[in-house]
């Protein structure tokens, strides 16, 4: 049984009610007019009589139910929230819903539509109807779509069909993601014979992700859904010739083959080559073998190029050269098709990876140069992922260690079993010699030689002389030294491009700290107003002073798990702490003992001795400049 809105509230008050209601009191009390009210009341009256309840009428005393019982309440309650629901389903109020409904009504229809038949749907005014579609000219538009409008017929929305297909396929991706469907998507698919489907994909070996799987067989189902309602795709996909023999294409067979056996539903070729290459957009790209595409290879090097302008970060990792080509060459198939990756986890990566991020971003500048199209928020979160992981194994990556040793096989398992004990995340001895055999070696193939033995010559490579037992002063040493190694090519990772700024006009200690706390949130919208109060205490930091105007002020609680270094430079020299500063370095760091900053300690403790370079700083250097200058006092 079905109930009307005032059929709903007209019985909600009749059962809360221990006494008569008159006309009067439930015009007032719904909102209805009271010869509405009387007019309703019939049907009201029709509606107890079917669940054998009487409404007895009393003139000058109104309307009220007999013998109500608990069960009875109960299922009328029953009846009117089950109402309700169905009425916000069928009939949307909110402007965003009813715009939804409006255009899957459109898309979904074989014909034109008149507006009156959609605002007689939605029980609302034929202007709000035309806003309404305003508002979904305008949102279609992105799709290569729009609303055709023909006197005494009505409206349609016009275009291909994989565009109107992208559409719904959006709009559900959305409605899914919000709620807690997410992965009964998928299980509904693993939980029948529709199984079949991720199987193929399995059986070829195509890697996926939960949210591509799950966007890949949400657009399957739309395919399915599209050709049972008789709307088939009607021209071939774009040069498809150069994926017919792909693992995905064969994929595309199966399942053709699969829902012609269960839906007697017979996909044309158009059809398989669309779901080839929504596998091939979809899929990640983990188990591809090195792409050929000379053009992406040319990309991802120019990438790699401006990444190393901008930021002087040059990554020289073995597995990022392998996969950043592929992405590019993902990326560059997706804009071609119009096809999307989606990661909801999108302002989290921006969050947890600001430096990897900006990356992202030189990224997409760059590939928007080549295609004229700029990367989606899952592209970058895509991209950013892909740069932090190259940057952390770089910045982990081992030190290559020679060992020298001249008191044979106990002597060298105690130093390898010491050096390992003590620095087994930076350093791995890679061989260990005896000195005389050090000519013939290829330093080249070693970052570091570590050797009980003085030697008195010039080695291309860092050499540093321990004792035998190596002690705890030949551990600081060897700490000491590492910091050097890892500065060469690490410290500018925790250099940021939003965390720097030069020609600063602050008047003194507290506009600083408010800087600080503006480029802070560039990378770090969560960081609390509270910091400004703290960073006014100085037993929440340590201040060490460089060359009379340089000050490294470390944190000594940290901001995030990562380390960060923010730079302000002031026109005009302010005091801090009873200290004139004119450059400001903030560090913030998640542990104690951190090698970063006693890299950036003794950074400027030999930058303090060149003149010409602190010269320089005083002028203002832009960002890179800044970079190079650091990078050269290590």
């Amino acid at each position: 049984m079905k109930l009307s809105k005032n059929e709903s509230n007209i019985l909600k008050l009749l059962i809360s009610s221990q006494d008569y209601i008159t006309t009067y009191d439930i015009a007032t009390s719904t909102g209805i007019n009271r010869r509405v009210v009387r007019e309703e009341m019939v049907r009201v009256k029709q509606i107890l009589e079917s669940l054998n309840l009487s409404l007895i009428s009393k003139p000058s005393k109104g309307y009220l139910i007999e013998t109500k019982s608990t069960e009875t309440i109960s299922f009328i309650h029953q009846l009117i929230n089950e109402s309700k629901k169905e009425k916000e389903t069928l009939f949307p109020t909110l402007p965003h819903d009813r715009q939804d409904y409006i255009q899957k009504r459109l898309i979904d229809a074989q014909d034109y539509i008149k507006i009156d038949t959609l605002a007689d749907e939605l029980l609302i005014s034929r202007s709000t109807i035309s806003n309404d579609i305003a508002a979904i000219r305008k949102g279609i538009k992105k799709y290569n779509l729009f609303i055709k409008q023909k006197p005494n017929y009505g409206i349609c929305i016009c275009g291909n069909e994989m565009d109107q297909r992208k559409v719904l396929a959006d709009h559900l991706f959305t409605k899914l993601n919000k709620s807690e469907m997410f992965y009964a998507f998928i299980d509904s698919y693993t939980n029948s014979d529709d199984y079949q489907i991720i199987q193929y994909i399995k059986d070829y070996k195509i890697e996926m992700s939960d949210i591509g799987l799950n966007d890949f067989l949400l657009c399957l189902s739309i395919f399915i859904m599209r050709g049972l309602q008789c709307h088939p795709i009607l021209e071939p996909a774009l040069e498809f010739e150069g994926f017919i023999n792909r693992s995905e294409y064969q994929v595309a067979l199966k399942i053709s083959e699969f829902v012609y056996r269960k839906f007697q539903l017979k996909f044309n070729e158009y059809e398989i080559q669309h779901i080839a290459l929504l596998l091939i957009c979809k899929r990640s790209t983990k188990g591809l073998a090195p792409t050929s595409n000379a053009y992406a290879i040319q990309i991802s090097q120019c990438i790699i190029q401006e990444i190393k302008k901008q930021t002087l970060i040059l990554i020289e990792n073995e597995r990022l050269h392998h996969s950043l080509p592929l992405y590019v060459e993902s990326a560059l198939i997706r804009q071609k098709y119009n096809e999307k990756i989606r990661n909801p986890l999108y302002e989290d990566i921006k969050l947890a990876y600001p430096l990897a991020y900006e990356l992202a971003l030189i990224a997409s500048s760059v590939i928007e140069k080549f295609s004229n199209h700029q990367l989606s928020s899952s592209e970058l979160a895509s991209f950013a992922t892909l740069f932090n992981n190259a940057i952390h194994n770089q910045t982990y990556q081992k030190k290559r260690v020679l060992l020298l040793n001249a008191l044979g096989y106990s002597s060298e398992n105690l130093c390898n079993f010491l050096i390992n004990e003590n620095f087994s995340n930076r350093l791995v001895v890679t061989k260990t010699i005896q000195y005389y055999k050090l000519n013939e070696e290829n330093l080249s193939q070693y970052d570091l030689i570590i050797t009980p033995i003085p030697i008195h010559k010039d080695l291309p490579i860092p050499c540093i002389q321990v004792t035998y037992m190596i002690n705890q002063d030949d551990i600081n040493r060897i700490n000491n030294h590492i910091s050097y190694l890892f500065n060469n090519q690490n410290l500018v990772y925790y250099f940021h491009p939003k965390l720097f700024t030069n020609h600063s006009k602050v008047k003194n200690k507290k506009g600083a700290i408010t800087l600080f706390y503006q480029l802070l949130q560039n990378c770090y919208p969560v960081l609390k107003e509270t910091f400004k109060t703290n960073m006014m205490n100085k037993s929440y930091y340590t201040l060490k002073v460089f060359a009379d105007f340089v000050g490294v002020i470390r944190l000594n609680k940290p901001i995030s798990w990562q380390n960060l270094i923010s730079v302000i430079m002031l026109d005009q020299p302010i005091v801090w702490d009873n200290e004139t500063l004119q450059v400001i370095i903030l560090f913030a760091c998640p542990d104690t003992d951190n090698i970063m900053y006693n890299t950036l300690y003794n950074t400027f403790v030999h930058l303090s001795e060149d003149q010409e370079a602190l010269a320089e700083i005083l002028n203002h250097p832009e960002y890179t400049r800044f970079l190079e200058i650091i990078q050269k006092h290590k």
